[in-house]
């Protein structure tokens, strides 16, 4: 080891280092390789089956999460769990009328 403590000028270990250097992209040419098997065993990705975004089905309940309705969901989070359900019988009950 030098004085600056560094001791990559020793050869042994510049020799370990390019071991590792070496291996370490062995693994990751064996890793990328396995991923490609991978992805093409499963056959073509969902892009071509992928629904617009304004047709999902995240867009269609958007309005849950508006900023004026916070302070309602607030509320009725808090509520007892027995009078939730009560309103949520109510509202499924109402709107099947």
């Amino acid at each position: 080891m030098t004085a600056s403590g560094g001791g990559a000028e020793d050869p042994a270990v510049r020799a370990g280092l390019a071991r590792l250097v070496a291996r370490d992209a062995e693994v990751g040419d064996a890793a990328a390789r396995e991923e490609r098997a991978r992805r093409g065993a499963r056959g073509p990705g969902d892009a071509p089956y992928a629904f617009p975004p304004n047709t999902s089905q995240v867009h269609v309940t958007d309005w849950v999460h508006r900023p004026w309705l916070s302070p309602l969901r607030l509320v009725y989070r808090n509520l007892p769990r027995p009078l939730r359900r009560a309103i949520k019988r109510g509202a499924v009950r109402g709107g099947a009328d």
